[in-house]
């Protein structure tokens, strides 16, 4: 009986050795050589070794968003599903069991991403292919020296995949391998990379972060403020060829915009009333006196007139006791509280609201500049803030005589554009230029006005649009009927900041002497002469006033 056995054993140990081994399908090896560009973009060459076992008609899986596809250098057969793009290897092996061999090569456009203030490269390795990988080797060639540590999960280690993998840093190659990964296995290698790497990216790819989120909302909220305490009622179009009532050149200003009282022009106006002469001798501008004002005019105009010449009969306009008394009466509101009502918003805090936005942005500017520089992030938020001021400023005096915070405005956006085309953050920088001009503007004719408010506005603005944009035959016909309109209206449109194009309305015609501006002039001069004379003699009276600071900063 255990002779019999022993013969049964022999048997069945022979017929399992004349039966042939059945191999199993695989990737016996997969060689993955990933090189990524300065602009993000990748290109990945794999060399694959397949052990088919049967007739199946296997399709290896590439990412979805793959490009310039080639198997062994031709134009593969690919169909899509889901999230990956299915190659066909029927021309490889077809439908035959064996060892094939074969080459892909495929590009990925981006494979850089931002997360947060940071940029990760993200690289699938494997995208689920249908059968074990016996060997996995792989390399990834960056544009410069790797100083950071590579993450990688799979579809069934998760993280812990990292622990089955052999990973090299060398400069700027990452090298790794691994062996046995299971069927329907994925592989993706995540590595923080530097801004200094990716310098386009760290600009361009940068998504809405915290900061863009909170420089949003600020603007946001001055753009609010505006619209519930400040936006003014509509105004009524209709032909203005005269000053409204009671408002002089002087105070012109303070009823349209809420501005203090512009001294020069109130004593250019009390020279149009007949209170005092303004004659040019030379660089000076002397101003004599007429007559006393009286109870005519309000008790505040009567208070600067005595402060002007007190005893005197003649004063130096272009001296220093001017000077004084122009720099205390020009931040002068004495009818504030028949412009505004009681609740309107404050232009002030307006401005400041979208000044905190500008400052903000030069964080942004920095972070694309340098990151992790507090230094730069600073510095930049203060040049921010300083732009920021000076081209609302420029927003402030578009309807001002004043021109130069125009031209500094003006220079200032250059500057902040030039440095959003050095940061790549151009687009942030004009629009906060825009933004910032519009507060500017939007502060001057803003606030919610009492009935006089909002009329003499509306009288200011149909009186301005006249002055642009009358005829040259409306004009004459009212020069016509008052020879001196032009000298009357002259002032205003200083005022305005529209003289010159006030005076273009009247040609080369040759206009009569004016009653408050003595000169040294022989013949009669053009509109556009009297128009230079009258803005130079007003920019003589404010010099030394404006003066004043800076020599107080040099006394110090």
């Amino acid at each position: 009986m255990k002779k019999l056995l022993i013969l049964l054993l022999v048997a069945v140990l022979c017929t399992g050795l004349c039966i042939s081994a059945s191999a199993q399908t695989c990737i016996q090896s997969l060689d993955s050589r990933c090189t990524v560009v300065a602009s993000g973009a990748c290109t990945l060459d794999l060399a694959v070794t397949l052990q088919l076992d049967g007739s199946e008609q296997p399709v290896f899986p590439i990412p979805s968003d793959a490009a310039d596809i080639t198997l062994n250098g031709q134009r593969a057969s690919i169909t899509s599903s889901g999230s990956y793009k299915l190659l066909s290897l029927a021309g490889i092996t077809g439908g035959q069991p064996g060892t094939y061999s074969f080459h892909l090569h495929y590009s990925l456009p981006g494979v850089i991403n931002p997360e947060e203030d940071d940029l990760v490269l993200t690289l699938p390795l494997l995208c689920g292919f249908a059968y074990p990988v016996e060997s996995l080797t792989f390399s990834v060639t960056l544009p410069s020296q790797i100083t950071t540590e590579p993450a990688f999960t799979s579809s069934y280690y998760q993280e812990l995949i990292a622990a089955q993998l052999d990973v090299k840093i060398s400069d700027n190659t990452l090298s790794g391998h691994t062996v046995r990964l299971k069927d329907h296995e994925t592989l993706s290698m995540i590595l923080p990379v530097t801004d200094e790497m990716f310098p386009q990216l760290a600009v361009t790819a940068r998504v809405m972060g915290v900061m863009d989120l909170v420089v949003l909302g600020f603007a946001v909220l001055t753009a609010l403020y505006f619209l519930l305490t400040m936006l003014p009622r509509r105004l009524h179009r209709e032909t203005r060829t005269t000053a409204p009532d009671g408002v002089s050149a002087g105070d012109l200003q303070m009823w349209l915009s809420g501005s203090g009282v512009d001294f020069s022009l109130l004593v250019v106006t009390w020279a149009q009333l007949g209170y005092l002469r303004i004659q040019l001798d030379g660089d000076r501008v002397l101003l004599h006196k007429r007559m006393d004002m009286g109870n005519e005019r309000s008790l505040f105009e009567n208070r600067c007139f005595r402060n002007l010449f007190g005893a005197r009969q003649t004063v130096d306009g272009t001296g220093s006791r001017y000077a004084r008394l122009c720099r205390d009466i020009w931040g002068k509101t004495p009818r504030a509280k028949e412009i505004y009502r009681p609740l309107s918003g404050n232009p002030r805090i307006f401005r400041l609201l979208a000044l905190i936005s500008g400052m903000l942005s030069g964080f942004l500017l920095a972070s694309a500049f340098a990151p992790h520089s507090l230094l730069l992030k600073l510095l930049l938020a203060l040049v921010s803030t300083l732009l920021s001021a000076m081209v609302q400023a420029g927003g402030c005096a578009m309807p001002r005589r004043q021109k130069q915070p125009v031209m500094i405005g003006a220079l200032c956006s250059t500057v902040w554009l030039l440095l959003g085309l050095f940061s790549g953050e151009w687009l942030l920088c004009l629009l906060m230029i825009l933004f910032q001009f519009a507060v500017g503007l939007a502060a001057v004719y803003g606030g919610r006005r009492t009935p006089l408010g909002h009329q003499t506005m509306e009288q200011i603005f149909n009186l301005r649009r006249h002055l642009i944009f009358g005829s040259s035959q409306n004009m004459a016909q009212l020069l016509k009927g008052n020879p001196n309109y032009f000298h009357e209206m002259l002032p205003y449109a200083l005022a305005l900041g529209v003289d010159h194009r006030f005076a273009r309305h009247f040609n080369r015609l040759q206009l009569q002497e004016c009653s408050y501006l003595v000169t040294n002039s022989q013949g009669k001069l053009s509109a556009s002469q009297w128009a230079k004379l009258l803005r130079s003699t007003v920019d003589a009276l404010d010099a030394k006033a404006k003066q004043l600071p800076l020599e107080r900063f040099k006394r110090k």
